[in-house]
């Protein structure tokens, strides 16, 4: 068995059966992804509650933009992460696929705040997009850690990288969940305020699986 062989067998989940690898990453993703989604829904239901107007706001295109947005940057990150780990091309292209929607909420969100500019009614919710920002990192905090946990051996040929997209994945779905509670639909709101969350998911993610590589002890030969 080679160093790499090694040092992927050992890598166990946090929940002690199902094992971390290269070739299982999709999984381990998909299952850290579904019980981070219900932990996020519970958290909404006991801690951040529910929208009040959230049965008026299904039946609008602006709720389901907002969700769409944040679910489009969780499957880039997830087919990256995928590629990356695996060593395949394309991965680096998938994380970068991220950027378009972004890129679209940013424009939406430029053009929209210039028009209530002119029309004098524009106003920064300094302090809700601070509590949307830190009800997405709260959320995805355990997803990230379950993820960090399960990667810290595993051999990865580009962990920065993979890191960027498993933080992109986390983030993704905090933000899909978080469209229960935060009741701000308008793209001047949702796309500077997700973005950030979304990129600063990522930025932990890129650093924290660096710094376990860079710390991760030779195996033997």
């Amino acid at each position: 068995m080679t160093s790499k062989e090694t040092a992927v067998s050992a890598a166990v989940s946090p929940w002690g059966a199902s094992i971390w690898s290269s070739a299982t990453l999709p999984w381990r993703l998909a299952e850290v992804g579904a019980a981070g989604a219900l932990a996020g829904i519970l958290m909404v239901l006991a801690w951040f509650g529910l929208r009040p107007d959230l049965g008026m706001a299904v039946q609008h295109a602006s709720f389901w933009i907002k969700a769409i947005y944040p679910v489009c940057v969780a499957v880039c990150g997830l087919i990256g992460a995928t590629a990356l780990a695996r060593g395949r091309t394309g991965g680096g292209a998938a994380v970068a696929a991220a950027a378009a929607p972004a890129c679209a909420m940013l424009l939406a969100a430029a053009i929209q705040a210039l028009a209530a500019r002119r029309l004098g009614l524009l106003v920064q919710p300094w302090s809700e997009g601070a509590t949307c920002l830190g009800d997405i990192l709260v959320i995805a905090a355990p997803m990230l850690t379950l993820v960090l946990a399960g990667l810290r051996d595993v051999d990865l040929e580009r962990p920065a990288l993979t890191g960027l997209a498993c933080g992109l994945f986390c983030g993704g779905i905090a933000g899909a969940v978080d469209i229960l509670h935060c009741g701000r639909t308008t793209f001047a709101f949702v796309g500077p305020w997700f973005t950030l969350a979304l990129l600063i998911n990522g930025a932990l993610g890129a650093g924290a699986v660096s710094l376990l590589a860079r710390r991760r002890p030779l195996a033997p030969e």
